[in-house]
């Protein structure tokens, strides 16, 4: 896909078409991120929040204190810091996401 930045659609479409692709628009998702030209809101992040929520919620309670341990520190490095090299987090997401590392690591019920 294509997103036209600057140039007319005429010639978006030239390039879309020598490139063998489709002329987008603004927002749109790429790798799961929710790309647009405003900053994102707190809802945008809902879907880092419940990913990692789903990771830890199945596998929390079969696991040791360091299976979960090992568990929250893979989750919560590789999602996070995929998000970050693209937007700042807000407090409120950093804060959900805390407690649900909290939660697995202390076996507490979610």
């Amino acid at each position: 896909m294509l997103v036209p930045i600057n140039m007319s659609v005429e010639e978006a479409e030239v390039l879309a078409s020598d490139f063998g692709c489709i002329v987008g628009s603004f927002p749109f998702t790429y790798l799961g991120l929710h790309l647009g030209l405003s900053k994102p809101k707190i809802a945008d992040f809902l879907p880092l929040v419940s990913r990692c929520e789903r990771r830890l919620i199945c596998t929390s309670t079969l696991l040791s204190q360091a299976g979960r341990l090992q568990l929250t520190n893979s989750v919560f490095s590789a999602l996070p810091t995929f998000f970050m090299c693209t937007f700042k987090l807000h407090k409120t997401v950093i804060k959900q996401v805390d407690k649900y590392k909290k939660q697995c690591l202390g076996r507490v019920q979610i």
